[in-house]
């Protein structure tokens, strides 16, 4: 460790760890992007307008935990709080919804284009600053990489909630298939209590885990009801 301080090694090696960290957050979106036909589309300024749209619903939701769930010490209040938190998240699905009505395209496209956007909006508004300042310090840490995977387990859920809102867009819904869509997007909206919840309980190699395998059968039901209204 000494010799490497003296050589001037760890600056390169934290910052080949924020590189390799940023690499592995990112690339899920920028492959979705290359290879999913967006870019052939010109989809960029789509892609831009939906993140700007990210930031806008962030700032509402920031307003209303401040003016409606002020910060507390009570520690029973601690679930309640959390479980408010997670209904502001509805928010979201209401930004979300709103932004498939407005891009132009077609559906499957609009679903990518406001999933990339959205999620490289969120992408560069909680993870990046996070990793510049911790990757970047002189202990490696497993959390970052941690981190990284959790960006690319939230893309599924992502894709999966946009793919949801797009069927309730859609003029020939089936009114049938509403419970099981509603019962989705709650889920997907309310994962973080469950999940926080869970943490106290198993490792964090352990809860990414079950969060992609979560993320991976949440994506085929949606699949399964995007097929549905197409027969």
């Amino acid at each position: 460790t000494y010799a490497l301080i003296r050589t001037g090694s760890y600056p390169a090696m934290t910052l080949l760890h924020f590189i390799n960290c940023v690499g592995l957050a990112s690339a899920p979106y920028f492959i979705t992007y290359r290879f999913s036909g967006l870019s052939e589309y010109s989809a960029f300024w789509r892609c831009i307008k939906a993140g700007a749209a990210y930031i806008v619903t962030q700032i509402i939701k920031m307003l209303v935990l401040a003016s409606f769930f002020p910060m507390t010490e009570e520690e029973n209040a601690t679930a309640l709080i959390e479980c408010a938190k997670c209904s502001v998240d509805l928010i979201d699905l209401l930004g979300l919804y709103i932004v498939l009505n407005k891009i132009l395209g077609k559906g499957e496209m609009k679903v990518l284009v406001v999933a990339v956007g959205w999620g490289s909006a969120e992408l560069l508004a909680t993870k990046l600053l996070p990793l510049w300042f911790g990757a970047r310090g002189v202990e490696f840490e497993w959390k970052y990489i941690q981190s990284s995977l959790d960006s690319n387990i939230s893309l599924l859920y992502l894709l999966s909630t946009c793919g949801l809102l797009w069927l309730l867009t859609r003029n020939d819904f089936n009114k049938a298939y509403l419970p099981y869509v509603l019962t989705l997007l709650v889920a997907i909206c309310y994962r973080p209590l469950f999940f926080n919840l869970a943490r106290s309980l198993v490792s964090v190699w352990v809860l990414l885990a079950v969060k992609a395998i979560l993320g991976v059968l949440v994506g085929v039901l949606t699949l399964q009801l995007c097929q549905a209204l197409a027969v």
